[in-house]
């Protein structure tokens, strides 16, 4: 559009050039004003285009009409300036000189006409640079916003693993304390008894037999303990393929049909515990509200991320009302980083992704 701009005010300056050099002579006063109003012109479409620079440039055209009446040609580029710069008392300005001339009996009309088609094109003009300031406006929000989401992102990424790391520290302290106060305590006791029970092999042996059954009922204790302790800290249900299958097998409202991809056992519990929660939720809204008569659910993981898509038949809604169930879903995948598609028409579906780069979400890998 400024192109256009330029193009039109160059011919109507070529115009006005070519209506002098036409007349009879051409003064140096002449040429003088009309260099004049050219510099100003450049100046202020490369520099400055301020009410300043278009009220310096529309007086020299006044003097130039004065000197010769060639000059009112460039009164419509002077109301083209005026109202892209949106000056009211600029364009008042113009039409009074135009009026001026009428009135002492010059031919305008076609001034006026010129005049009235630029400020229609220079109203477009303004229009148009407003439409693209408010584009760029609104690029540069977009832009700050995504730049903002990405920070959450990686604060939220961040939090997650601090989270994980906290819950390993607090677990390894809760195993070392437990083998400290028990496991260790006992085995300290059964060590002082055996030694004891060596010392009096030679000089009491009945005394070093007793000392010595001690010992080792101690340690039959202490070897029940650690039992007891390892199995504590391995989980009673292992979080894989068969966990998921235990849980649609132990649904009843409708059919489920089961398809996945990629290594479950490679995969860190919490992220299948996650799967295993948002299936647990979607099955059980799907008994409560669906109506379903078929469920599928498809599970993807490749080195890219982790796919689970949940399916029912059942009615559709046209209003999602989040609740806990599905608040709580949204809030497990967002907290690893991942995203969620909730889409109610054709039944209900369920997506969620959780993306991940250099082997964050294996076990068993170094991330780079």
């Amino acid at each position: 559009m400024k192109r256009v701009n330029y193009i039109l005010k160059l011919i109507f300056l070529i115009y006005t050039f070519y209506n002098m050099v036409s007349s009879n002579k051409v003064y140096f006063e002449e040429i003088l004003v009309l260099l004049v109003i050219i510099a100003i012109n450049i100046y202020k479409e490369k520099y400055n285009a301020s009410i300043y620079t278009v009220a310096v440039s529309f007086i020299w055209i006044c003097i130039g009409c004065y000197i010769n009446k060639n000059f009112e040609m460039l009164l419509p580029v002077a109301a083209l300036d005026f109202i892209v710069i949106k000056n009211l008392i600029g364009m008042v300005c113009v039409s009074v000189v135009e009026t001026y001339f009428l009135y002492i009996g010059q031919d305008i009309v076609k001034i006026i006409f010129l005049t009235c088609v630029c400020s229609m094109f220079a109203y477009v003009i303004r229009e148009t640079k407003k439409k693209e300031i408010n584009l760029k406006k609104s690029l540069d929000k977009e832009r700050r916003l995504r730049y903002e989401l990405e920070g959450v992102k990686v604060k939220l990424l961040n939090s997650s693993k601090e989270v994980v790391h906290i819950a390993e520290v607090s677990e390894r302290n809760r195993i070392a304390r437990e083998i400290h106060d028990s496991v260790g305590h006992k085995t300290a006791g059964v060590l002082i008894e055996l030694q004891a029970a060596y010392k009096l092999m030679d000089r009491n042996p009945l005394k070093a037999k007793e000392v010595l059954a001690k010992s080792i009922d101690a340690l039959s204790e202490t070897v029940t303990i650690i039992r007891d302790t390892v199995h504590n800290i391995k989980p009673n249900e292992k979080l894989g393929i068969e966990y998921i299958k235990n849980i649609i097998r132990n649904f009843s409202f409708c059919p489920v049909e089961l398809k996945f991809t990629g290594d479950f056992n490679s995969v860190k519990p919490n992220y299948i515990e996650i799967m295993a929660s948002n299936i647990k939720e979607a099955l059980t809204n799907t008994a409560k509200y669906s109506r379903a008569s078929k469920v599928d659910i498809s599970i993807d993981i490749n080195e890219l991320y982790l796919r689970l898509y949940i399916k029912n038949n059942g009615v559709s809604c046209n209003n999602i009302k989040e609740g806990l169930g599905l608040s709580g879903m949204r809030e497990r995948v967002n907290n690893v980083g991942g995203s969620i598609t909730i889409d109610s028409h054709d039944g209900f579906t369920i997506v969620c992704v959780i993306p991940f780069s250099g082997g964050e979400i294996f076990e068993g890998t170094n991330s780079r």
